[in-house]
């Protein structure tokens, strides 16, 4: 059997478009698995993140808890809130003063001691109080801007699987449509060729 021009054109556009099929399909399947072990790196060093951020909240409990449970009640005597000030900062060891009669001059036991700190204490007070301020501002800037920032994350991931989507060639109806395109292509150049 002799092959005229016509079966040779639409042997060779057939064997054309197997060629590329094929070679599209392995150099997916390549892209897959250099995808996936892309994935599978970045997958290790998330876990080590997020073992660091679990460890940190826990961390962040217990001493969250400790300091807490040093708040002042109604219960807390000024006595209690004296002794408790150098666990918070050592350098701060305020004293109780009894307050004096004017009268007298002898200390007055009628009216409570009044806690006094001397001069370089009551700077250092200060300014740990100026830095609490400063610590509470940045903290609702820091939510604030954690809410954004969780926000632009959810954006993105949309983003990443839209590229996803996009790079897999649509939707698996797009792309079975596509590949239905191809072959009725192929067909119609095979139908022609065979015609003339």
């Amino acid at each position: 059997m002799i092959l005229d021009r016509a079966h040779v054109l639409l042997g060779s556009t057939v064997l054309l478009v197997a060629v590329t099929g094929a070679y599209g399909y392995h150099m997916r399947a390549v892209d897959v698995a250099e995808a996936k072990a892309k994935v599978a790196a970045q997958e290790t060093v998330i876990n080590a993140a997020e073992k660091r951020a679990a460890d940190r909240e826990q961390q962040f409990k217990e001493q969250l808890a400790q300091i807490l449970s040093m708040k002042s009640t109604p219960a807390t005597t000024p006595t209690q809130i004296v002794e408790r000030i150098p666990q918070y900062y050592p350098q701060l060891q305020p004293t109780l003063q009894q307050p004096t009669n004017p009268q007298t001059g002898q200390p007055d036991t009628t009216k409570p001691p009044n806690l006094v700190f001397d001069a370089p204490q009551a700077k250092l007070l200060n300014d740990q109080l100026v830095e609490c301020k400063v610590c509470s501002l940045q903290l609702t800037k820091a939510q604030a801007d954690l809410a954004d920032q969780k926000s632009v994350i959810a954006a993105r991931e949309k983003e990443v699987a839209e590229w996803k989507t996009a790079a897999k060639g649509g939707s698996i109806w797009k792309r079975t449509w596509k590949a239905a395109e191809y072959l009725i292509v192929g067909g119609a150049i095979g139908y022609v060729a065979a015609k003339h």
